[in-house]
Order: C-alpha cells, then structure tokens, then sequence
C-alpha cells in the first residue's frame, strides 16, 4: 500500500511570489534538519500541469524561514510531513500496531475507531521523524482531511482541487484506482467513484 514517490522542484507560493524550490537541496531531509513550522499552513494549487504550494504568511513581521516553506502544504489536520515522532506521538499516542518497512523505516498504525478496522493512519517514521502519511477508510474523518480532500469525497471534488491526475492505474486493492500527480508527493486511491486512502510524503525526497 505504501507508494514511493520521487522527489522534484517545487513552486511555492508566498504572499503572492512565486518562489521556487529545488527539493533537493533546500529543505530538510527526514535524516535531521529543520522541523516544519506548526504555523504555516499552505494550499496546493494546479497550475496547467504543475502544481503551487500557496502559504499564508499570516501576521508575521519577517519572512517565514524557506527551509520550511515546502512542508507547508503536506498536512493532515494538526499532523504533518516532517514532524518528530515525539510530535506524532504527543497527538496520536503510542500506534496500536509497527510495522518494519524498507530503509530502516517503520510504519506506525493507528486505527481511528475500532481496533483492526477502517479509518485508520499509517505514519512512515525513520530516523525519529515522519516521512509520510497515509489515511485509509471510505467515510469521512473531520480532522484529517488534505487540500479540503477527505475521505468518502467524490471524485468531482477531488478533481475541483488536484485537476485530473496524471495516472491512473491499478492500486492493488480489488476495484480500485491508484490516481498519483508524480513528482508532487500526494496520491488517492479510490473506489466506486470515491476517494479511499489518501496519501503525502515528504515534499523534498519521497519516503523512499
């Protein structure tokens, strides 16, 4: 279920300057760096066949530190591409189940009903720090939508904010569809004309 994607250049922007950002070399890695800023909260946006990261700098006196800026746009409610796992933890609690993954990472799940059934939160962790986040499930969980995108939307409102993705194919569950907008780091999967699982990951590298 866990999708790698690559990383690339991003376009952000802020207080209506386009900015660009190479995601190699300028944002934090998920071995260490700087951690997203809580405050900045930002709103992809389609531009033909690309895609904006547009933040609000809010009430601030000086600019917002560009070595965060592209993580501004990859959050689920109060959680975060990028955050500590001390700061995953201190929203979510101990996961109820981890999973070994490729690369020295570990998947923590969290089931946000009853245990072992939909919706549930899968975070990638790896070096004490949260490289993606997934969220499964086919009815809506108010605090963890994406981009106004939350679960059990249907596909018009998902392609009202993303635009139509840029592939299609099949997503290894029965009846559903993989839609990923590669190289930006959120994909869906969806079923019957809704969206099933929604995934982001980190902006600068992918969860590889």
């Amino acid at each position: 279920m866990w999708r790698s994607l690559a990383g690339s250049a991003l376009a952000l922007v802020l207080l209506g300057i386009f900015a660009p950002v190479n995601g190699q070399g300028t944002s934090p890695s998920p071995q260490g760096g700087k951690p997203p800023d809580p405050e900045l909260r930002g709103q992809w946006l389609r531009v033909g066949q690309t895609f904006a990261c547009k933040v609000e700098a809010g009430k601030r006196i000086t600019p917002p530190d560009p070595d965060v800026l592209s993580f501004a746009c990859q959050r689920m409610g109060a959680l975060g591409v990028g955050i500590s796992e001390a700061s995953l933890k201190a929203v979510l609690g101990e996961p109820h189940r981890k999973l070994p993954q490729p690369n020295n990472a570990t998947a923590y799940v969290y089931f946000l009903g009853k245990t072992g059934e939909f919706p549930y939160l899968a975070a990638i962790v790896k070096a004490n720090r949260t490289v993606a986040l997934q969220i499964s499930g086919e009815a809506p969980v108010a605090a963890y939508s994406f981009n106004r995108v939350n679960l059990g939307d249907s596909t018009d409102k998902l392609m009202a904010q993303f635009g139509g993705p840029f592939h299609v194919g099949p997503s290894g569950l029965e009846k559903t569809e993989l839609w990923t907008y590669e190289p930006w780091p959120f994909s869906f999967e969806v079923r019957q004309d809704r969206v099933t699982s929604i995934r982001i990951s980190d902006p600068t590298v992918g969860a590889k």
